[in-house]
């Protein structure tokens, strides 16, 4: 991990430059070792050097200057390191390998300033924790819905809440075993549980995944996934 990067991300957030949203995602996977893509990174070289034009940066601050100079170094090994793997990649037809952190990026001043389009990234954390704690209540799907999947949300939502009812029906004695035939009797209690955990499971799961795809696009591509 670059810590003269996150430290710049960090300093840009402070001052409030750029989009907050994405720069919090960039700062997660640097600060987890996680490589940047190349939308991130050329979007971080404008953001620099937009800092660096605006005047943000005190020039009498000399350990600040040399920071951003070795932050500059950094960025030129990095794009060159991409550029050779980007080569090799089209002749392979092979994924973009995983980039090395400790350098990073291109000099700013060799590209014009542009203005970023903002960009809302979707949080992994907050898509887990609405999946598992609001479906102990019975309410899977919200998860789905928080990322945008609106109508797979509220399908399992519906369905989560019809096993629910079954369950807790047969349970209190609302359905007596005299009101269904014996063999669905015996069965539906352990169809239903079981029918309930499972859809409890897969939507935690899959709704997390579609989260990082929806973010992973939107950091390859800088807009939303024409699917989505």
């Amino acid at each position: 991990m670059s810590y003269d990067l996150v430290r710049s991300v960090r300093s840009l957030m402070e001052r409030g430059i750029g989009d907050e949203s994405r720069l919090e995602y960039i700062l997660n996977r640097l600060e987890n070792g996680k490589y940047l893509y190349l939308s991130d990174q050329k979007y971080l070289e404008n953001l620099l050097s937009e800092k660096e034009i605006s005047g943000h940066q005190s020039p009498d601050n000399k350990a600040e200057k040399q920071s951003l100079e070795q932050l500059e170094a950094d960025l030129r090994d990095m794009n060159n390191h991409l550029e050779r793997i980007l080569k090799h990649e089209e002749k392979s037809e092979k994924p973009l390998l995983q980039p090395d952190l400790g350098t990073i990026d291109v000099n700013p001043r060799q590209r014009p300033v542009q203005s970023p389009t903002p960009l809302h990234y979707k949080s992994e954390q907050v898509t887990l924790v609405l999946s598992v704690v609001l479906g102990l209540i019975s309410l899977q799907g919200i998860g789905y819905i928080y990322i945008g999947k609106i109508a797979r949300g509220a399908g399992i939502l519906a369905l989560s809440l019809l096993l629910f009812t079954l369950w807790i029906s047969y349970v209190m004695g609302v359905i007596t075993k005299d009101s269904v035939p014996s063999f669905v009797s015996f069965y539906l209690l352990p169809i239903t549980a079981i029918g309930y955990l499972g859809l409890y499971v897969f939507q935690i799961l899959d709704s997390r995944k579609l989260c990082a795809t929806y973010n992973e696009y939107i950091s390859e591509q800088g807009k939303r996934p024409p699917w989505w």
